[in-house]
């Protein structure tokens, strides 16, 4: 069950339009890391949605976990979308981030994050 989502998108239409503007370039939005890029090659969930920069290529997402409080690990890993609930459920609630990427021009940015809870917390920590 997904819980308190956080959307995006104002700040990613305000570094839209300041690259527009010329205040930002292109080059710093399009950095991309190496290992963003493979996670939305192998394992991101292609979307229709246009490059909001180079307009040529589509966009595709990829989902981070996070554990939550008492986490063994702070550091977060991409998994495919299709498998943060069988994730929730094995290992209890999960702080989710979603992050579109171009593999073309290599922008990304982050798109939304909420809280992925498991089904049946007693059953995990039991």
């Amino acid at each position: 069950m997904r819980k308190g989502r956080i959307d995006y998108r104002m700040r990613r239409r305000a570094v839209l339009r300041d690259v527009r503007e010329g205040l930002t370039s292109c080059d710093d939005v399009r950095d991309a890391h190496p290992d963003l890029l493979r996670a939305a090659s192998h394992i991101g969930t292609a979307t229709r949605e246009p490059c909001p920069l180079c307009d040529v290529h589509t966009l595709t997402h990829v989902d981070y976990v996070f554990e939550g409080k008492g986490a063994r690990t702070p550091s977060g890993r991409a998994v495919p979308r299709e498998t943060v609930a069988a994730h929730a459920d094995r290992i209890g609630d999960l702080q989710v981030y979603v992050v579109e990427v171009c593999l073309g021009c290599h922008w990304h940015h982050l798109v939304e994050s909420y809280l992925h809870e498991a089904r049946d917390t007693d059953a995990i920590h039991g």
